[in-house]
């Protein structure tokens, strides 16, 4: 599964499979085999590739604080919002689906200009319909689904990109 931590203004995506009691963690294109042995209600032994850290790690709503040899490190879990804004600094606004559900309507169709917090495609989900917005002005480049399509969470959608990033200097 793909997970994201914010540190500082900066977005760490990792992914994490668990295997037989062990985890496999894939990070900038490594791969890390690594155990999490608790300890305490909020102490580990964390063992990747064979070294051990003792580690204590507290969470409280989105923020994360972990402890090891005197250092203190929070991270936090951005936001659907604030992953999209780290994406976008490129100039693509990938719309990805918040939560499972069904596409209830697309709003706009490629080669459409949109300006930021326009409305793209409304999804249902729980008996509520949501109405998915970019965060950026630019044009809509590619759309993966159709009216009625049953999206699973994260699940791309569309595609948005700001017509500067496609300009020449």
């Amino acid at each position: 599964m793909k997970y994201d931590l914010k540190i500082d203004n900066k977005l760490i995506s990792f992914t994490l499979e668990e295997k037989n009691e062990n985890y496999h963690i894939v990070l900038d294109q490594k791969n890390y085999k690594a155990d999490l042995i608790r300890v305490d209600s909020n102490l580990y032994s964390l063992i990747v590739d064979g070294s051990t850290f003792n580690i204590a790690i507290s969470k409280k709503g989105r923020e994360i604080q972990v402890y090891h040899k005197g250092d203190f490190f929070t991270f936090e879990i951005p936001s659907q919002r604030e992953r999209g804004s780290f994406e976008n600094s490129s100039g693509i606004d990938k719309i990805n689906a918040p939560m499972p559900g069904r596409v209830v309507k697309i709003l706009k169709n490629i080669g459409d200009i949109v300006t930021e917090g326009e409305g793209l495609i409304v999804v249902e989900a729980m008996k509520m319909e949501s109405e998915l917005k970019t965060s950026i002005a630019g044009k809509v480049t590619e759309i993966k689904i159709k009216d009625g399509d049953t999206v699973e969470l994260g699940e791309h959608l569309i595609t948005i990109e700001s017509v500067e990033s496609k300009e020449e200097p």
